[in-house]
């Protein structure tokens, strides 16, 4: 579906300029585009070829719907809706990166400095062996 979806106005226009679906099937076919996966795959058909290519349109018009309705949305401030820029690229696409930008976790997923254990403090470690030496106290037998 992911080359349907990247390449549907190739697709289309080809189609407009005289190439039967069967046509397109058999040249995507012989490119290697399969249908199905591991031993079921077969090469694709141009039955299951218009299946896609309507099911990429319904994609995208539900996804430019959707984007039309948040736009719509009474809950929303005026302010954010007359910034909202116009969707031109399906949203099942994740906008690329800014060049020179970098991905940064939040402060809540951020690595934590370790506490100074030298401060008196215990560690985990030493929090935890406290804790199975009590336990283990409860559970020894005692002995007659």
């Amino acid at each position: 579906m992911a080359i349907v979806r990247a390449h549907l106005e190739a697709l289309d226009q080809m189609h407009r300029e005289g190439a039967s679906w069967v046509d397109l099937a058999a040249a995507l076919a012989a490119q290697g585009v399969m249908q199905g996966t591991g031993d079921a795959a077969q090469p694709i058909t141009a039955r299951r070829l218009t299946a896609l290519m309507a099911s990429v349109r319904r994609e995208r018009e539900r996804h430019a719907h959707a984007a039309r309705t948040r736009l719509d949305r009474n809950d929303l401030g005026r302010s954010q809706r007359s910034e909202a820029p116009e969707l031109e690229t399906p949203l099942s696409v994740p906008p690329s990166p800014k060049a020179g930008a970098t991905l940064r976790l939040t402060p809540e997923l951020a690595p934590r400095d370790p506490v100074d254990t030298q401060a008196g403090f215990p560690s985990a470690e030493d929090i935890r062996r406290q804790a199975l030496a009590e336990v283990q106290k409860l559970l020894k037998k005692d002995t007659p």
